[in-house]
């Protein structure tokens, strides 16, 4: 089934059904957008090396 025919059968319910697979999958992609930013956070802390200033991270960065 595509993403389109998901979507079609979703907004096909009730308003309250609808709304409450909206807010799950709202809560799903927070879930994943959390473990993977825990996931690169743990990668970052393992890696070796001494800490930098900010401002300087973001020079490296081309951001300052």
């Amino acid at each position: 089934m595509s993403a389109v025919e998901i979507i079609a059968e979703i907004e096909k319910l009730p308003k309250d059904e609808r709304l409450a697979v909206i807010h799950f999958v709202d809560a799903q992609l927070r879930a994943e957008e959390d473990r993977r930013d825990n996931e690169a956070a743990d990668a970052a802390l393992a890696e070796s090396g001494d800490n930098i200033p900010w401002d300087a991270a973001k020079k490296r960065l081309g951001w300052a």
